[in-house]
């Protein structure tokens, strides 16, 4: 089956994407947002390194291989960040992978989030439903986590956490409410402003200040 075949078109702009990977770069986007519509059933795929791109329509999957790309979007099932440097501001996701290094990306909900790149930033203003954070220096804000599991050294931000669960080493997680916590890692700085919390330690060297913990 063919991947995608469209061509996308702005003032003075003219872009061809092919099956097999082809593809036409732009000749000049100074000043300009490349416009890309979403079609069901395809995976867009954003492959120029430097480029700012404004997505509409329904979108699936959509991948971004470029460096160092601006990206605005609406809802998607799927964001892949496989280049560097990228900074996408988008609706509601399904799922969110960060494969990529020093990506940026606001949302208002996600509902599975991956970061396995480094130095990546995640902001989601409502819900990110299940995370799992597997780098090194990145970090998430939110207002609430459902399941959160630290397999990196990275950081988290959030107003309400349900059950985090870190194995990863150095991780800095400061809450304002927490229900269960799970560490097996070493080294890791954990703050729950108030609330009480089920508390299972089993690392070492953990820095813990829960104001009031649930035995």
């Amino acid at each position: 089956m063919t991947s995608l075949r469209r061509v996308l078109t702005a003032p003075l702009l003219a872009l061809t994407v092919v099956a097999g990977g082809a593809a036409v770069a732009p000749a000049a986007t100074a000043g300009f947002a490349v416009p890309v519509q979403c079609e069901v059933g395809t995976e867009t795929v954003l492959p120029w390194d430097g480029v700012t791109y404004q997505l509409s329509g329904t979108c699936g999957v959509v991948r971004v291989t470029a460096d160092d790309a601006t990206v605005t979007m609406p809802a998607a099932t799927r964001l892949i960040l496989d280049g560097d440097r990228a900074s996408v501001t988008s609706k509601s996701l399904l799922a969110l992978e960060v494969p990529g290094a020093d990506n940026a990306v606001t949302a208002p909900s996600v509902k599975d989030l991956s970061v396995t790149g480094s130095g990546s930033r995640v902001a989601v203003a409502g819900l990110a439903e299940h995370v799992t954070l597997a780098s090194a220096s990145s970090s998430l804000t939110a207002d609430t986590v459902n399941v959160l599991r630290l397999r990196g050294s990275d950081s988290v931000v959030a107003r309400k956490a349900y059950r985090v669960r870190i194995t990863g080493t150095a991780n800095a997680l400061r809450l304002t409410r927490a229900d269960r916590l799970v560490l097996t890692g070493d080294a890791n700085s954990v703050t729950v402003a108030r609330g009480r919390t089920t508390l299972r330690d089993r690392g070492e060297d953990n820095v813990l200040d829960l104001r009031r913990r649930r035995r």
